[in-house]
């Protein structure tokens, strides 16, 4: 039995499956068993018994969690900047009272 040839007593589901089976499938094949060895018990139990309203839940929290985050980026710069803004004014404030005198 050479490598590019199916055995001799294989079906012709067999042969079928033999012929299908090019490099690049055999490669995808390998990858993906060593993704599902490399993830721990708890996620491999998930992924088994997740259907597809578990996955679409998920996906919809990765995106809610994702847009909170940029929320929450945009404001803690807006609000020091408020913050930065008041600083500066309070000091421009202080520095015109110590020094421009008011005329009544």
């Amino acid at each position: 039995m050479s490598p590019a040839q199916p055995p001799h007593d294989a079906t012709a589901a067999q042969v079928a499956f033999w012929k299908g089976m090019t490099d690049q499938r055999v490669a995808n094949m390998w990858d993906a068993a060593d993704f599902i060895a490399d993830l721990t018990p708890a996620a491999r139990d998930w992924l088994r018994k997740a259907d597809e309203t578990k996955i679409e839940d998920l996906e919809r929290h990765i995106v809610f969690f994702n847009n909170a985050k940029v929320i929450w980026k945009f404001l803690w710069v807006g609000g020091a900047t408020l913050f930065g803004a008041f600083v500066g004014v309070t000091q421009i404030w202080d520095w015109l009272t110590k020094h421009v005198p008011l005329h009544r």
